[in-house]
């Protein structure tokens, strides 16, 4: 990442193990469960995934520029409010089952679009993926909280 660029950055624990945790935002399935079920594509390289959000005409498409099993998803917007934009999301072994370390690249600036992006990444981690990891229920959009 360039000197003058900012990322959005999350650590996450989880009870469960990386197999699981790589899975939920790996698969398309996984995504749903956690992020939004509007979720379309192949979840394979280079293949791109469509999400969207609303009414259903909102969200990125994200080309899959890695899937490294077990270890590391990395995405690259190639559509939508992030264009170019890489998304990563490394996954590790940890004592209480697995960490996750959450990187949303390429930010010119902290703008008011980066902070709301930021908190909702924490939602969407820290709440939603996590609950569905360690309780089988996710909280995916449209329940996230207006912010």
């Amino acid at each position: 990442m360039n000197a003058n660029q900012y990322a959005i950055r999350h650590r996450i624990e989880v009870e469960a193990s990386p197999a699981e945790l790589y899975r939920a935002v790996a698969t398309r399935e996984g995504i749903a469960a956690w992020w939004t079920p509007r979720v379309t594509g192949r979840d394979a390289e280079g293949e791109t995934l469509s999400v969207r959000f609303g009414s259903g005409d909102v969200g990125p498409d994200m080309r899959i520029e890695c899937l490294r099993e077990h270890e590391r998803v990395q995405w690259r917007c190639v559509k939508g409010p992030w264009p170019g934009m890489r998304l990563r999301f490394d996954v590790a072994e940890h004592e209480r089952g697995s960490v996750l370390v959450f990187e949303h690249g390429g930010w010119s600036e902290p703008s008011d679009f980066f902070m709301h992006c930021n908190s909702k990444w924490g939602y969407f981690l820290v709440v939603s993926l996590k609950s569905y990891l360690e309780t089988g229920v996710g909280h995916p959009h449209p329940e996230d909280p207006a912010i």
